[in-house]
């Protein structure tokens, strides 16, 4: 309109502004900036963003990446893109310098994965379908073919396990994904496993916990005061009870699942902890007590 003067730079500013609420984006050919519709994946969906809608895609990005299928990123990347231009125009933007979320213990740097394998697998899973793999348990040293039944795929402390049964048996077992070295989708679907829920295995089975039997423990355990101040305000279980005790020490009593985990945790508190009962457990304890007097002694 020739009644109003405009300025490039401010529409240039006007167009960065706009960057942020729709799909449009520029390429910069010398000292030209060249803006267009983003294509092929043009968010007609969300042809405005709200900052929190962008804070969760922000965070979508970065804790849900390890369980989202490869095509399924491919298509939100520009979604995840717009998401930044959103934020970075609003107080939310800065949110996620000031919030972490950690794990306990030492800092391990998940094994990689092939990308093809990757891509298979969660294609397998997504469409329920067979898929082929060559695997190398940790007790061989060669890759065998197996052929899966995918039922779910769990992320524990970096490491990508994929649920599944075996060519036509009923036994539910775990696949860490880095352990594949080939992986292809097989045309015939995958066999379910009549009443199987992820959410039941992973939480009431406690099968990412390593069972060690179908019956729980009645713990007894007797911990120094440091060591202690954390079982005071988490429970272990709903009968959770710690009772402070004479020498100091506090007796922590809970029912909990007869686990390799359980007995990994207790172990992390070397000497702040005694266990007192099941008597079975407290013997495991001594051995082990031992067998580190031998090493250290």
């Amino acid at each position: 309109n020739p009644d109003f003067e405009v300025d490039v730079r401010s529409v240039q500013r006007d167009l960065e502004r706009l960057s942020g609420l729709f799909p449009i984006t520029s390429d910069t050919e010398g000292r030209t900036n060249f803006w267009y519709w983003t294509d092929p994946h043009a968010l007609t969906q969300i042809p405005a963003m709200s900052g929190p809608t962008a804070f969760a895609l922000k965070l979508a990005a970065e804790y849900l990446r390890p369980i989202m299928p490869p095509s399924v990123l491919r298509q939100l990347e520009a979604y995840f893109k717009h998401a930044d231009r959103v934020l970075g125009d609003t107080s939310l933007g800065g949110w996620t310098n000031k919030a972490a979320i950690i794990r306990q213990g030492p800092v391990l740097k998940p094994p990689a994965v092939r990308d093809d394998v990757q891509e298979a697998v969660y294609t397998a899973l997504l469409e329920n379908r067979r898929v082929e793999i060559a695997y190398r348990s940790k007790a061989r040293t060669r890759a065998n073919r197996i052929v899966l039944n995918p039922l779910g795929l769990v992320v524990r402390a970096g490491v990508v396990y994929l649920v599944a049964t075996s060519w036509d048996y009923e036994d539910v077992r775990h696949y860490v994904l880095h352990r594949m070295s080939r992986a292809k989708v097989l045309a015939e679907p995958a066999k379910p496993v009549s009443g199987f829920r992820l959410a039941d295995h992973v939480r009431e089975d406690r099968r990412f916990s390593y069972p060690l039997s179908a019956g729980k423990l009645e713990l007894k355990a007797l911990f120094d005061s440091d060591a202690a101040i954390h079982l005071t305000e988490r429970r272990l279980s709903r009968n959770h009870r710690a009772t402070a005790q004479p020498d100091g020490r506090t007796l922590v009593e809970a029912t909990v699942p007869d686990t390799a985990d359980l007995r990994w945790w207790l172990l992390g508190f070397g000497a702040g902890v005694e266990v007192l009962g099941p008597p079975g457990l407290r013997a495991e304890f001594k051995d082990q007590a031992e067998r580190l007097g031998g090493l250290y002694g």
